[in-house]
């Protein structure tokens, strides 16, 4: 646990030696931007309990435990698939004003992700995560760079072995998919918003476009997107890209304009960054074929809970 402090250190090692003690508790991992070497001054300590779906850990236990170390009267300790069926369920935490979060992942549930993905099929939960939802490739990363704090039956080292290697089936289906709904949403849409200086549909057509080619980019190179906050950031740091590809898109979106002409020369711009990416797609040989539309499961479908959860979703907040 180099990436963190040393009474982040302590606190962490602590925590996860009684929550090891829950029964049925099999994995405890550090992720988030401590695992991702990300981490900036007042971020949380972000620990990933997994537990098998046909013997979950006792909500209850976890309960207890959160009064006993949290400074405040009232953590937050949610139940299972209260957040949804992604990041389903979580507590947060105040443990000598060091924020922790909790976060639950049905390993079961995860290993079916896997094996869909390695296949070539993923899955977006708009209600899950904004601005773009969650995306299903995202176990994968989160795997790839969680820490293993506590893993006595090696479940957890063996998917870090499984995700090592980014499934070529699911780079084609990505690049195949968002590169033609990117063609789409610009030719079909954005073109006629923009010359009816509509900016509210201009600016959303432009956004989600944008964020299919960064879908695309992270394909290119092999790399699973986990954060949106950050993924400008990463794909400067990535190989293949257009040149400039986020300060082009800030100073894009940043200055949209209202007239027909302004919205016009915004569209082009974005349409010069998704022609810069097929070329990419093109230079390494990804295949594009039938670009008449997906032919994965629906890249902009909206999850439904799993069968296993009988709980109300409630969408995750903050205190």
């Amino acid at each position: 646990m180099t990436q963190l402090t040393q009474t982040q250190r302590a606190i962490a090692s602590t925590l996860v030696e009684w929550l090891a003690a829950i029964r049925a508790v099999e994995a405890v991992v550090l992720g988030g931007s401590h695992a991702r070497g990300r981490a900036r001054p007042g971020s949380d300590v972000d620990l990933g309990l997994l537990y098998s779906e046909e013997a979950p850990f006792s909500i209850q236990e976890l309960r207890e435990l959160a009064l006993a170390v949290d400074n405040t009267a009232a953590p937050v300790v949610t139940g299972f698939y209260e957040w949804g069926p992604w990041v389903n369920g979580g507590a947060w935490l105040t443990i000598r004003g060091q924020r922790v979060a909790l976060l639950y992942r049905n390993l079961d549930h995860v290993e079916r992700v896997i094996a869909g993905v390695e296949a070539g099929q993923y899955e977006v939960d708009y209600a899950q995560q904004p601005p773009f939802g969650f995306f299903s490739g995202t176990y994968l990363g989160e795997i790839a760079v969680g820490v293993p704090l506590h893993d006595p039956s090696s479940r957890l080292a063996a998917l870090k072995r499984r995700v090592a290697v980014y499934p070529e089936a699911l780079r084609e289906a990505l690049v195949r998919d968002y590169l033609w709904a990117a063609e789409f949403g610009l030719g079909g849409f954005a073109k006629k918003f923009a010359a009816r200086s509509d900016v509210y549909g201009t600016a959303a057509c432009l956004t989600r476009t944008v964020n299919q080619l960064v879908m695309v980019l992270f394909a290119l190179n092999r790399r699973h997107p986990l954060n949106d906050k950050t993924a400008l950031e990463k794909l400067a740091e990535m190989e293949r890209a257009p040149r400039d590809f986020g300060a082009r898109v800030q100073a894009t979106l940043g200055h949209l304009g209202r007239s027909p002409a302004q919205l016009l020369e915004a569209v082009e711009k974005i349409m010069r960054l998704l022609g810069e990416t097929v070329a990419l797609a093109d230079e390494v040989g990804v295949p594009r074929a039938q670009r008449s539309g997906p032919t994965t499961r629906s890249a902009e479908r909206t999850s439904s809970p799993p069968r296993t959860s009988s709980r109300t979703r409630s969408r995750p907040g903050r205190r």
